[in-house]
């Protein structure tokens, strides 16, 4: 998996995808919201950056070990949750969660 952070989009997210393209079609669906309804695209929205699986988990981690559901759970599940995100939101800005 290839991880892609939208950081010049209306919502931030960051989102694990199989390419840029399809990374494009998760943020549209799962972020923008429904996608034949959408004013533009996130290609129209602005730039994506590619950002390294280290950096991705960095930013996982940083998100939910705090979380109390993740209290007490080991480092092995939560790399085991971040790497089963296939072509999916990872993160999302607390605006939409």
């Amino acid at each position: 998996m290839r991880y892609f952070e939208f950081n010049k989009h209306e919502y931030w997210a960051l989102v694990a995808a199989e390419s840029e393209e399809k990374a494009h079609q998760v943020y549209t669906e799962e972020v923008a919201g429904d996608f034949d309804k959408c004013r533009y695209t996130s290609k129209e929205e602005g730039p994506v950056t590619e950002v390294s699986k280290e950096i991705a988990f960095g930013k996982y981690i940083g998100a939910v070990a705090h979380v109390e559901e993740n209290q007490g759970r080991g480092l092995i599940g939560l790399v085991n949750d971040f790497l089963n995100h296939k072509n999916t939101t990872v993160l999302i800005t607390s605006e939409l969660a």
